[in-house]
């Protein structure tokens, strides 16, 4: 074979190798716009709602995406924007889910479902915040959503909702903070159970394991000698929470100690 056959095929070969490079990239990205070219905006929306509601997801974002990018003036653009959120927290995808809720709440701040919105990065946030034990960044980022909802949409259904979440949050942060003091409890590391211990019943007054943490307060006092200590830690909890099983131990504690007296 000579040199001019052997150009003609490598030509040959460049143009076969482009033309399926095209084929592949138009059944890959412009087939996937193209097949809905022939749908205007609200015959899209509504197959949309439809495969949302059959928990077909994905095919929902791309129609969704192409409503976004091809009819940016219609006028349910905030609608479906909105959808688009819903549909990725109900995927799990919730980081992605804030993101198209945050954009609603930029491009349509006094728009009639901006509750929705603020209520959905609440949640959103709130879906991702670890368990006790892990780190807490989300939790705490997912408190101050829920906080700014519950403060700039007062009177909404959303707010009530993102305050009844920001409370279940704070009842996880308490749980991690009275958690590390058992901790150092268990190992003897009394100053150190107290600190932690003290946050709960400082910050988190409300939730439940406040009683518990005043009662830890008071038992590590009294392992180290401070008694008095001990004492105003004892105190507190049977008047903050004279019903709580922590009360309801240091009252039988107390007891035992006068029968054995008497005895």
């Amino acid at each position: 074979m000579n040199t001019e056959q052997l150009r003609s095929l490598r030509l040959l070969a460049h143009k076969t190798y482009t033309a399926v490079g095209l084929l592949f990239f138009t059944a890959c990205g412009g087939g996937a716009a193209n097949q809905y070219a022939e749908f205007n905006a609200e015959e899209l929306f509504g197959m949309a709602s439809a495969r949302y509601e059959s928990e077909d997801y994905g095919e929902a974002i791309q129609m969704l995406d192409h409503i976004l990018i091809s009819y940016g003036d219609w006028s349910k653009i905030p609608e479906a924007r909105m959808m688009l959120g819903d549909v990725y927290f109900e995927r799990g995808d919730y980081l992605t889910a804030r993101s198209e809720y945050t954009r609603f709440l930029d491009r349509y701040a006094g728009h009639a479902r901006s509750p929705e919105a603020g209520l959905g990065i609440c949640k959103s946030l709130a879906a991702i915040a670890p368990n006790a034990n892990r780190d807490q960044g989300y939790t705490q980022e997912a408190i101050t959503s829920c906080r700014n909802v519950v403060i700039d949409f007062s009177g909404n259904s959303a707010s009530t909702e993102a305050a009844r979440i920001s409370n279940e949050l704070r009842h996880k942060l308490a749980e991690k903070e009275f958690l590390t003091g058992e901790f150092y409890f268990r190992r003897n590391l009394w100053d150190a159970s107290i600190k932690y211990y003290e946050f709960v019943t400082n910050l988190y007054p409300e939730s439940d394991f406040a009683p518990p943490a005043l009662l830890g307060v008071y038992r590590a006092n009294l392992e180290i000698g401070y008694d008095d200590l001990a004492e105003v830690a004892r105190d507190l909890l049977l008047q903050r929470y004279p019903d709580s099983e922590a009360a309801a131990q240091i009252e039988s504690e107390r007891g035992s100690e006068t029968d054995g007296e008497r005895g």
